[in-house]
């Protein structure tokens, strides 16, 4: 059971690896760039590494590191507040444009295929030991590093949004920091419960 589980998180992985390369593909020759400036896109590029380094480690049938587990579950949490956001947050602002949002181009992989196979593989399919709320704290070091520098950006007028919670000169103060509170507070909420489900699945397996 532990060798076909690791063997479909193994392909899993490399699904997802593909899936991602389609979607930047697709992003550099519609707009001939990357705009890292974007959560989406840093989101999908580092779950393109950690698969990646995951896919390695499958490979060579070593055991999965520590940092390799936290690795993953940084980029899985990610994924799973950009697909989240777009449910919840942007759709609405946006005339509830979920078409357009979900299955458009490269936001197909980006906010929708590459979210949802990133978390079935690192929920129930993946091995990894995630444990207590340093774990949970860890998972979001990239959100809180994108957002503190994206809001530094702003502030210093070298980027303008790219997200509307983020225009700090046309929202009033308050505004940005509720949002900033909401954001993260939510990205641990989701990180708890993906380690919620995660150890779960490990007891019932007994991984």
């Amino acid at each position: 059971m532990k060798y076909s589980k690791r063997k479909v998180g193994y392909i899993l992985n490399v699904v997802l690896i593909l899936l991602e390369l389609i979607g930047l593909g697709v992003c550099i020759v519609k707009y001939k760039k990357v705009d890292i400036s974007y959560y989406t896109v840093d989101s999908n590029l580092l779950a393109l590494i950690t698969s990646c380094i995951y896919v390695v480690f499958s490979f060579l049938n070593k055991e999965i590191k520590k940092y390799v587990s936290i690795l993953k579950y940084i980029s899985t949490l990610s994924l799973s507040v950009t697909f989240i956001v777009v449910i919840f947050v942007l759709a609405p602002m946006y005339n509830f444009a979920y078409k357009y949002l979900l299955f458009n181009n490269e936001l197909l992989y980006y906010h929708t295929l590459c979210p949802i196979i990133a978390i079935i593989s690192f929920v129930f399919f993946e091995e990894h030991e995630i444990k207590g709320i340093r774990d949970n704290i860890r998972a979001m070091y990239f959100t809180i590093c994108y957002a503190t520098i994206l809001v530094i950006l702003n502030i210093l007028k070298y980027v303008e949004g790219p997200y509307p919670f983020l225009l700090l000169y046309q929202n009033p103060i308050y505004v940005s920091i509720i949002w900033f509170v909401i954001i993260l507070g939510g990205a641990l909420f989701i990180s708890k419960i993906i380690e919620v489900f995660k150890n779960k699945v490990n007891l019932k397996f007994k991984l």
